[in-house]
């Protein structure tokens, strides 16, 4: 089984790591993610956005009910253990590698794929994980159960996808979700 003790986090490589688009006013979140796009990748930047924005609500709004304590209103995006996937998001990817020990548990939720996918009714199949998010130690229950999800082979940079299904339909990684910067803070500060 893959690393499920560290929490990776994926960046670009010129830019500073734990960013969250949600974080900003809408308008401001756009004008950032457009900047970043290249001329292959076309989508409806406000649909994406209002979906984000809304996901991160819900993703907030079922962590505190199941006994989570998030303290930021956006997450900071993780995968439990490493992501090849993830990479290829990146024009220089960059990675972050923080041992989920250091974390407050009751700070961090997860989703047993990604967030965009769990959170999709049309999606759900009906295993346990499907509009859910979890507690680590739920979640690596879920893993020894079922393995870790499928990740089809991608590269979202040249956008080749998977032909049988839309990318946002695959599951790709056990997604987390960090909901407090005290850690954080303490890697910003080793970061250059």
């Amino acid at each position: 089984m893959d690393d499920v003790k560290c929490l990776y986090h994926y960046y670009e490589k010129d830019q500073p790591p734990f960013r969250t688009l949600t974080a900003l006013p809408f308008e401001e979140a756009k004008m950032v993610l457009c900047a970043g796009l290249n001329e292959k990748t076309k989508f409806d930047v406000d649909h994406f956005l209002e979906l984000r924005y809304n996901r991160d609500k819900i993703l907030r709004d079922a962590f505190v009910a199941i006994g989570g304590q998030p303290i930021r209103t956006a997450p900071v995006y993780f995968t439990l253990g490493p992501n090849k996937g993830m990479k290829t998001w990146f024009n220089e990817p960059a990675f972050v590698k923080i041992p989920f020990h250091e974390f407050d548990y009751n700070t961090v939720s997860f989703t047993y794929g990604d967030s965009l996918a769990v959170f999709n009714p049309t999606l759900n199949t009906g295993e346990e994980w499907w509009g859910k998010v979890f507690f680590y130690n739920e979640m690596v229950k879920l893993i020894d159960k079922y393995g870790l999800p499928e990740d089809p082979p991608y590269h979202m940079n040249k956008c080749i996808f998977p032909k049988d299904k839309h990318i946002n339909d695959c599951l790709k990684f056990v997604e987390a979700h960090v909901w407090d910067d005290t850690v954080l803070d303490k890697y910003r500060k080793n970061i250059t």
